[in-house]
């Protein structure tokens, strides 16, 4: 079944529903986006610049190089993102990518290709400190993948209840295992230590991984995709949203420009709407949506985000590292994540002869040292990658460098938040007229998550406004054809 949400033209020209959605992020983009192709007039309000637009998944420009903000490494099993890159119309800017990897090992890079899964099992064996240890981990994610929705966590909520680190316990795996495996697939779904985060994680990256066909990448930036469907939007920056209020009649949306004058002259506005639909970090909609009901703020109260930290080195050449990520244990670096090399991913990604080194830290370590002086952690950088021997050519060959520091860089899940998540995403009204987009909310902190909800925010605020016609409305969110 087609979902609802990707219909185009189903309502007319006369009476168009209006709506006005929060934050111009992916997540609120999409939903944006869908519910103008199913013929809404929709009003798109962002604090920030038009630079950051994408939030999470934005791309800026510095010195030539295109420096994605959040996401870089995008799976072929992001069904619904390649999708809504053609229906904005850059299905032809997306680049097949390299799927190299590398996975660090008593400070020595072993390689394996993410885009077949024989060749990523054979690699993982070579590179396991202890092999024996990876059937455990099959049989695990074999079973467990099977309730990984990206439309809808609730099925994995069974399997939710211990950390990583005691699951690795339970199940007998080495702490090797631990450090070279689990730790590296924790930091890349969520940032955050194994002794914290919910069991979860792990598989949930392997799902975007194994047999997916490969990576892709877009010429500009992962941000090519947010930019683009912003320029069919109507988009107000730097705009300040006081207060979103659900009524009788509809929706109230107050805000003012970051100025204090909004487009009328005017200190406030006033923005009445026939629905609304919320795409920012989840204390910003506690701020503004008092109408909220107590089970639902109780637990976006206590959604804990990880920090970021991560410094661009532009370069006037390419590495002599061929992956297109090189992971760094923390048997390896206490701080450092890894890096990764958009150069690798496709030509044309950066400036011809170039070159584009990102290194991660992990988000204990962005938690204490966000707020020192850029060049402070620049240097930070380079002393981490010199320690593990990871590309030298930072030392010398650098034309540019950039930090990027989001103190909510991503919500990560703790043991017990997906059984919360499953009984809450059941319960929102379903005859409301405001809905929550994005990964912060009820599914996972990811690009590709938050566009998943992004559909199903559209899908349902289309229900409610009478835009399905002749479809059984209890399916809306049945979304595997694009999945």
């Amino acid at each position: 079944m087609v979902p609802s949400a990707w219909q185009q033209d189903a309502a007319g020209p006369a009476g168009r529903p209006h709506v006005v959605v929060v934050g111009a992020g992916i997540a609120g983009l999409t939903s944006a986006f869908l519910l103008q192709r199913r013929g809404c007039r929709v009003t798109v309000l962002e604090r920030s610049g038009p630079e950051y637009v994408g939030g999470r998944m934005a791309s800026v420009r510095r010195g030539g190089f295109h420096i994605d903000t959040g996401a870089s490494l995008l799976s072929r099993r992001y069904r619904a993102m390649l999708r809504l890159a053609g229906l904005a119309g850059i299905g032809d800017r997306i680049l097949p990518s390299s799927d190299v990897v590398g996975l660090m090992r008593e400070r020595r890079v072993h390689h394996l290709r993410v885009g077949s899964l024989p060749r990523m099992a054979a690699g993982l064996l070579r590179f396991a400190p202890f092999p024996t240890d990876l059937p455990k981990l099959m049989t695990d994610h074999l079973r467990i993948r099977r309730t990984l929705d990206w439309y809808d966590m609730s099925a994995a909520a069974r399997h939710d209840g211990e950390t990583v680190a005691g699951y690795a316990a339970r199940r007998g795996l080495r702490p090797a295992t631990v450090d070279h495996l689990l730790d590296p697939l924790c930091m890349l779904a969520s940032l955050q230590d194994v002794e914290r985060t919910s069991s979860i994680a792990p598989f949930m990256l392997l799902n975007s991984l194994l047999g997916g066909g490969g990576l892709f990448t877009f010429e500009e930036g992962v941000g090519q995709l947010p930019r683009a469907l912003a320029a069919r939007l109507s988009v107000t920056h730097h705009a300040r949203v006081r207060q979103v209020e659900e009524n009788a009649a509809g929706v109230s949306v107050t805000w003012r420009t970051e100025d204090g004058t909004a487009q009328d002259g005017t200190a406030e506005r006033t923005e009445r709407a026939d629905a609304c639909v919320m795409a920012v970090p989840a204390p910003q909609a506690l701020d503004l949506y008092g109408q909220m009901e107590q089970p639902f703020a109780d637990f976006f109260r206590q959604v804990e985000y990880t920090s970021s930290v991560h410094v661009a080195f532009g370069l006037d050449r390419p590495t002599a590292e061929r992956a297109v990520m090189v992971n760094v244990p923390r048997a390896e670096h206490a701080a450092l994540v890894g890096v990764i090399l958009p150069h690798n991913t496709a030509p044309g990604r950066v400036p011809p002869g170039q070159g584009l080194v990102m290194a991660h830290f992990r988000g204990s370590w962005s938690d204490r040292h966000r707020e020192l002086p850029e060049e402070r952690l620049v240097e930070h950088a380079r002393a981490a990658l010199r320690a593990v021997g990871l590309t030298p050519e930072t030392e010398d060959h650098t034309v540019m460098t950039h930090v990027l520091r989001p103190g909510q860089a991503v919500v990560f899940r703790r043991p017990g938040d997906y059984r919360e998540l499953a009984r809450l995403s059941k319960a929102w009204p379903e005859h409301a007229r405001v809905r929550l987009a994005g990964g912060d909310f009820f599914t996972q902190s990811s690009t590709h998550h938050s566009i998943c909800s992004g559909v199903t925010a559209a899908g349902r605020l289309a229900d409610r406004l009478g835009l399905t016609r002749g479809r059984d409305r209890s399916r809306h969110h049945t979304l595997a054809p694009v999945g």
